[in-house]
């Protein structure tokens, strides 16, 4: 059965744009997205859907997948993504004026980072790592992570598939330094860490915009609907409404059906796959 947040968003009004297919991580990539919850990503998209009459349906997988199944045309957009060689050739983003990616329409801007355990002498010094004697670890199934690991002149694993691993495998021994996505750290570290025995390091390693991610075919069959989209979810997240909700949604503090019960049906069905 597939695994699928539907939001019908046409039913006080004719509904006559085309349906938008989304696929969204599988995991919780706060502050973006929360699996049963309502993140910064899904609540900007939905929105703006909404107010567009567009009906929009998002099925979680790995994000890995979800590229594959962009390409083969299954789906029609990417929750969230930043540019990098592994997108741009499947994924149209907001461009400006001058054609270039407009990172005025981006929901933010997200932060690679690294963490240890407090004491240890492994460490980043903004430009490379340092007093390292194991591999440094990065969480499989990130392509912008896996990107710039690959990028570095440093030993890399990606054995783990959460943060949550990540600080349980550097407990054990098996790694000295581990890099993620900020948030998604943040997050782990706050239910994983209450002793306090982490920190994350400054500055970061890289530092991208993400994006709702149009596939090009779909992009170029209905530029125009594309275009709303991205209009639309700038022109929400610079509202009166979005500020003063913000906060809930970016802590997972807000329930979809808080928010959508009077104009939308939803029905969630959590991964059972999901960490």
């Amino acid at each position: 059965m597939p695994i699928r947040l539907l939001l019908l968003l046409c039913l006080s009004l004719p509904c006559m744009a085309t349906e938008l297919r989304v696929c969204a991580d599988y995991r919780n990539v706060p502050p973006l997205s929360y699996i049963g919850g309502m993140g910064a990503a899904q609540y900007l998209l939905a929105r703006a859907a909404q107010n567009l009459g567009i009906p929009l349906s998002i099925s979680y997988r790995p994000q890995a997948r979800c590229l594959l199944e962009l390409a083969d045309q299954r789906f029609d957009a990417l929750l969230t993504v930043s540019p990098n060689p592994l997108t741009t050739p499947l994924v149209a983003f907001p461009l400006d004026s001058q054609g270039q990616i407009d990172t005025s329409r981006a929901y933010l801007r997200m932060r690679i980072v690294a963490f240890r355990m407090k004491g240890s002498q492994a460490s980043w010094d903004g430009r490379q790592f340092v007093h390292l004697h194991k591999p440094v670890l990065f969480e499989n199934g990130v392509p912008a992570v896996s990107l710039l690991m690959q990028r570095l002149p440093v030993a890399s694993r990606s054995s783990a598939r959460t943060p949550a691993q990540m600080i349980e495998m550097m407990r054990l021994g098996r790694a000295e330094i581990a890099v993620g996505l900020e948030p998604a750290i943040r997050f782990a570290l706050r239910g994983h860490d209450p002793q306090g025995q982490f920190e994350i390091l400054q500055p970061a390693l890289l530092e991208a915009e993400m994006y709702l991610g149009i596939s090009k075919s779909f992009a170029a069959r209905h530029p125009e609907q594309a275009k709303r989209l991205w209009n639309e979810i700038w022109r929400i997240n610079h509202s009166p409404e979005w500020l003063q909700i913000r906060d809930q949604v970016m802590r997972n503090q807000l329930a979809p059906s808080a928010v959508f019960s009077a104009q939308a049906v939803l029905a969630i069905q959590p991964p059972a796959s999901a960490p």
